[in-house]
Parts: C-alpha cells; structure tokens; sequence
C-alpha cells in the first residue's frame, strides 16, 4: 500500500508538471507610462522571486522597453540597476555623458537661446521649427547599443528571444497601430517610446512613428493574438485621459493624441495596477520609489496570482535558459559601415573620421566617433544600426545621416533688472565634402555691449584630427557709473568706453575627448577712452589710450561642464602662454594732468593658469572649486588708468563679468573659490560662490596718476555671490546677490533671464 501511495504521488507530479510545461503558458502585458513603467521592474522582480514563469511577453512605450530588455535575456535586477543609472537619465533628457563631449568640435559658447534651420525653396527661405525638445542622439546609440546582440542571437525574429516579445509604435499618416514581430529590436522599441514633441520620430519602412501609446497603451489584444497564453498577468501604470476643461490646453492635446483602450483583463488574467498621482513623465529622481511601488504591489497579488496560475519554474533552470541564450550572442565587432543619406564626398569624410586604426572596431570604439560626428556644426542626426552579418561573422554598422541645414540661424538675449541687457543674433553656413566648413557671423547689441564678429573654419578627419579658424572680431564695451541701478532709470555717461578689433588665426587639435591644443596668431588694436577724475560732466573729453598689438599664444584648454552658465558638473581647465608686443599711444583729454601726447613700444609675456572643478557628493549636493592665477612681466603704460585697462583680470561669476573693478585687476595674482550647490530638482539649483583674490605687487597710483607697485603680497580682496538658478530649456534664470568688498556700493540685487557671455579679446 505505501509503494502504491508514492507510486501515485509521482505520477501525478509528472502530470501536473508535463501539463504546466507543455501546455499552459503565461503572458506578461507591460503598460506605457513614462517613467511610471519603471514600476513593471519591480513587477519582475516580485514574479522572478516567486517562480512564476513568463512565456511571452509584450510592451507599449516605457512597457516597450522595460519588456524588451527582459526578453533580451537581462534579468530584473540588471534592469533596475541600468534604469537607475546616470547613463539611462541621459537617454531621456538628451545629455552626454562628460567622457563623450568632443570639446575639440563643440562650438565656441554664445548667448544664443533658440536656433532655426532655413530651407531655400526657389527664391523663399522657409525657417524650419524644432520637432523635438530632447535630441535623440544618446536613445538612439543606446537602442542599438543595448539590442543588437539579442537580435542577432534571435536571427531578428522576435519569437527567437529569451521570451518572445512584441511591442507598438503608431503609424501618424495612417493613424493605427503597428505590431513589431521581427526585424531590428532596438528600432522597433526606440519607435514604440517616441513620445510626440519630445523625441524625434522615427521613419521604418517608409512609415513615420510614434509613441504606441498614443493608439494601444496596453497591448493586451496583441499578446493575446500573436500567442494566446494560458494566463495573463497585466502590469498597468497609465490611465485613459480625463475630460479636458477649457483652460486645460495640455489635457485638450493629450485627448486628441491618445486612443482610449480596455485596461480589463480576460478571466484567465490579473491586472496588477501601480497608480501614482505626484509623478511626471520624466521624474527619474523618483525612480527606486516607482520600482519599489511596482514591487510591493505584485507582493500584494501573490497569492491571487499563485491561485490562478499552477505552474512554476526552477529559478536555475531559469538561469540556465537565461545564460544559454546570452551565449548565444555574438560580440559586437564591426567590420564594413553603410552610410545613407550622404553624397561620396560626405561619405569619405565620416568613413575616415571612424576609421582610425584598422577596418575592425567595436562598440566603444565607435562610440566615441559617434558623439564626435555629431559634435560639429554639420551633422543633426545619426541614426546607428548594428545587423550581423554571417558571412564575415561580424557586424555591418548602417548609418542614417541627416546634415543640419546649410543656412542656420540663433536668436539670444539677456533680460535682466540692470542696465546690461543684451540681445544676440546669428547666421551660419556649413558644408560637408571631403572636409567640413562652417562660416558664422554674430551679432551682440545692448548698452553695455555691442560685437560683431565673423568666423570661419575648416575640419580636417586626418588621424590626428587638425581644424584650422579665422576669426575677425569687433568689441565695443560702455562702463557707466550707474550700471549697477534698474534698467528703467537713467544713467550717467559712460566713465570707460573700451573698443577693441583684432583678427585672429587658430590652429588647433585635440587632446583626448574632452580637451585641445592651441596654436594662434592675432593682430588687434584697441582703444580705451577713460576718465582720470571722479567727476566729469557731458561737456568733457576722454583720455584715449590707443594699443596696437601681436599676440601669440599656445594654450591647452579642458571643458566638460554641464552648462555654458552656472555649471554644477564637470571641470574646465586652462592654461596658455602669450607673448606679445606693440605700440602705445596717448592722447590727453580735457581733463587730463597732461597736453602731450605719448608713445611708447611694449613686449611681454604672459601665463596664465585655470582649474574649475564641481564634485558630486549625492543627488542633492554638489560643490565646485576654482584654482587661478597668473603672471607676466609687462610693463607699466603711460598712466595707472591705461595700465589697470591693460592688465589681467579676475572676473569669476556672471555679474562681475558686467563691471570694471580696478581692485581685481593685477599684472600677477592668485584666486581661489568654493561652491555649493543645492539640487533642488534637475533643473533648479541654490548655489553660493565664495572667491578671494590676492594680487602680486599690487598696482597703484600715485598723485600724478602714475602706475607703481604697492608691497610685493597686498591684502586680498573678495568677491561673494548667492544664487537661485533655473535652467529652462532655452537658457538660465537666476536671482542673486552679489558682494564685492572693494567698492563703495558693496551688494548688488541682480535678476537676469539668458547668458552674459562676451566674444573673446585678441589679447586673451
């Protein structure tokens, strides 16, 4: 009786355990839901733990990517480990990664706010609008990045994967559905998240894709078609749109743009939901609190889920099937690359910018050049694919080249509560051939500031990449008395009008990824019209200082911040030598200590030395500090006024960059600083800036207004700032303070809204 009893309790497991296997299959449906979907990781990890097996799987949107990346063979916990990484931030939100920025190909900064392509139809130029307000070019490198092995070892057919899969993207000209079941996988995904306005859309098979989710957001029906499971366990982060009111423009748009669908499963299915009221499309610093949310919540179900579903699978024998078909996976090696959308010269050009040491390279490899490409000035998009090719057993790497449009233009301002408001505007020119060419021309107006400055420049994709630039520059600078006051009331005459031209020849290479080497040539001439006295009234005349100058410089230069404008990452480092020489002349003004006119020949080296650095300690703190100094041996010029006009500066902050202060400008020096700052949120930042100067033989003047050097080490002098910065899409927004301890009138209210950014002297 008792061989009998464990005779039947075997055959039965044996049954229950045949019929699971070979007949009943569960199907996993993942919702959209921007990062909301990141709870369906935390949905994997709870079934994962609990033995529950998925046969198949489909996605929409975040679900799109959250399921592919599990049918590609990565486990829940590598999952959740790559979505909470900087690098996965970075897809979203457009940034590259410091190690990645091309310093060597990044245009010098500009105010520039908002940029247009123009398109020359016969006689009418037509000014292209933006489509996209995050560029694509990180989701792009990382949808093939992260699929293209998985692909490969699934022979690009869908139901080949770890689990079989299948995703949706919305066709916008035929206004439906399309269902991925083969082909390039990280394409079909990176189509399926293409939310409208914010990312690019993209054109497979000649039909231009966006967001699944704005025709399926829960792909039930098609999990259901293509495999029919036994079960199906949904995981459901987005919700149906809610009638829009009339001042609501975001939720009219949002109705009119996404399909209301069935979230209700079948019988055989449970629906786990994971609702969130506080949190936005992009809020990844919500990221581990949405996962955890998606967790608990499948925990909670557990049990209702085990009663449904019978079968369980071994989690080795899981992870054996999970690391068979990674072995499956060839390398990513490239051999051969296919360009479309470029004529042979074009071609030739991003061929030999690629290829640098041998025909074969790998995903790092190409990587690098990648962000490279699209540093210039002529390329807007790069769409990369990686197919397999087994005939040669490696990769063949497609590129889908789009060239920015030959005419370009940028608009820029500074508004700000103080008489330094500024506008900008530039056009640009570029082409592509065997080498590429960019012709720029800018603009600056405003009462403090007025540029105009033309620029050409020529790439060359040797081996060591060489760039050769011309630049002709005109600089007008009006210090007032009052510039400090609000821009709504009157202000004195200018004290100081600075004029300076020069033209100036670069030839420059880089130095790794993120610095250069520079060699320039410049000739310039500059003319300082400047007062000696405290007062002086309309009626009088300025002394004039007129220099004419050579200038040549070398110069390594390192540059990873985050923002043109109050950085809060990366480090920016400098250090060049110039020498120079030229010819001074005085002209005494009305009231001027002097009637004769003067001139003099000056020659001098000069070295100088910068090293600003952010840390970051958590999400929410981070601290900068700055290290810089300088030294020269130049000569004192006709009067301490000219000299002080003529000599280095330290001008650290935005503000101090708006005002003339003899007190921080010295032939020698030594500057240091610290700056915290406090994450408010991604874009929203306090920040307080601390800096001390100490100049080297202080410059002072005597009663004739004569230049001499106080003692060889003088007192320091400070400059203190505190900040609340916000970096819009088109340019920062601060409130702050700013104190200077030299001056009479030492605190400063300051709002500005854009860049305070000037085109460079001939003599820096």
């Amino acid at each position: 009786m008792k061989y009998k009893f464990i005779l039947f309790i075997i055959i039965l497991i044996s049954v229950v355990f045949q019929n699971c296997f070979a007949q009943k299959k569960v199907g996993l449906v993942l919702s959209g839901g921007g990062t909301k979907g990141f709870a369906h990781i935390g949905v994997l990890k709870a079934l994962e733990e609990n033995n529950i097996p998925i046969d198949y799987i489909t996605g929409t949107s975040m679900g799109a990517i959250i399921a592919g990346l599990y049918a590609s063979g990565y486990t829940p916990w590598e999952i959740e480990q790559l979505i909470l990484s900087d690098e996965s931030q970075n897809w979203a939100t457009g940034k590259i990664d410091q190690e990645y920025i091309y310093y060597f190909k990044k245009e010098q900064n500009t105010p520039s706010m908002i940029n247009f392509n123009f398109q020359f139809t016969g006689k009418e130029a037509i000014a292209q609008l933006p489509t996209n307000l995050i560029p694509t070019h990180q989701l792009d490198f990382a949808s093939m990045q992260l699929f293209a092995g998985a692909a490969a070892a699934a022979n690009y057919n869908f139901d080949n994967l770890f689990i079989p899969f299948r995703c949706v993207a919305s066709d916008i000209y035929k206004n439906e559905a399309v269902i991925f079941n083969h082909g390039n996988l990280g394409k079909a995904i990176r189509a399926s998240m293409t939310f409208p306005f914010y990312f690019k859309p993209l054109e497979i098979d000649g039909a231009l894709l966006f967001d699944g989710g704005m025709k399926n957001n829960f792909p039930q029906n098609i999990l259901i078609e293509n495999f029919n499971p036994d079960y199906i366990i949904g995981s459901k982060t987005a919700s149906n749109s809610k009638k829009p009111d009339s001042e609501d423009i975001f939720a009219q748009l949002e109705n009119m743009l996404v399909d209301k669908i069935e979230f209700n499963l079948p019988d055989n299915g449970i629906l786990i939901e994971s609702n969130f009221t506080d949190i936005k499309l992009l809020d990844f610093d919500k990221s581990e609190q949405i996962i955890k949310t998606g967790y608990e919540n499948t925990l909670s179900k557990i049990d209702s889920i085990k009663n449904l579903i019978d079968c369980r699978i071994d989690s080795v024998d899981l992870n054996n099937k999970r690391k068979e078909f990674k072995n499956k996976i060839p390398e990513i090696i490239f051999r051969d690359i296919y360009i479309k959308g470029l004529n042979s010269k074009e071609k030739k050009f991003v061929i030999k910018s690629i290829y640098k040491k041998d025909t074969l390279f790998n995903i790092s490899d190409f990587k690098k050049e990648y962000f490279k490409l699209l540093a210039g000035g002529t390329i807007s998009s790069i769409f990369p694919e990686a197919k397999y090719n087994r005939e040669t057993t490696y990769y063949d790497l497609e590129l889908k080249i789009k060239q920015k449009s030959q005419f370009n233009a940028g608009i820029g301002a500074n508004i700000s509560s103080n008489a330094i408001n500024q506008g900008f505007v530039s056009v640009e020119y570029n082409h592509l051939g065997l080498f590429s060419r960019i012709f720029n021309a800018n603009i600056s107006f405003g009462r403090l500031y007025n540029s105009l400055q033309l620029n050409a420049r020529a790439d060359f994709p040797t081996k060591i990449p060489v760039a050769i630039s011309a630049i002709y520059t005109i600089n007008r600078w009006n210090y007032y008395s009052s510039s400090s006051d609000p821009f709504f009331e009157d202000v004195r005459p200018p004290y100081l009008i600075k004029n300076e031209n020069n033209i100036k020849i670069n030839i420059f290479s880089p130095i790794g990824t993120t610095g250069i080497i520079k060699i320039s040539a410049a000739y310039g001439d500059i003319k300082d019209e400047y007062y000696q006295i405290m007062y002086f009234n309309k009626a009088d005349t300025a002394d004039i200082t007129n220099f004419n100058f050579y200038n040549f410089q070398l110069a390594y230069e390192k540059n990873t911040f985050n923002y043109k404008q109050y950085p809060t990452q990366g480090v920016f480092q400098n250090i060049s030598i110039n020498y120079l020489f030229g010819n001074e002349e005085f002209i005494p003004g009305s009231t001027s200590l002097t009637n004769n006119n003067f001139n003099q020949k000056h020659a001098w080296f000069n070295l100088k030395f910068t090293y600003d650095r952010y840390f970051k300690f958590t999400k929410k703190l981070s601290a900068g500090y700055l290290f810089e100094g300088a030294y020269t041996n130049m000569d004192f010029f006709n009067n301490y006024s000219s000299t002080v006009l003529n000599s280095n500066n330290f001008q650290p902050t935005p503000h101090s960059n708006t005002m003339f202060i003899n007190t921080y400008k010295a032939h020698s020096f030594i500057a240091v600083g610290f700056k915290p700052v406090i994450m408010l949120s991604e874009d929203l930042h306090i920040r307080a800036e601390v800096y001390g100067m100490l100049p080297y033989k202080k410059i002072e003047s005597d009663i004739n207004k004569n230049a001499f050097y106080d003692n060889q080490f003088s007192n320091p002098t400070y400059i203190l700032s505190g900040a609340i910065v916000y970096h819009s899409i088109i340019g920062p927004a601060s409130l702050s303070i700013n104190y200077y301890d030299k001056l009479d009138k030492k605190y400063y209210f300051v709002f500005n809204f854009g860049y305070i950014l000037f085109n460079k002297k001939g003599n820096e």
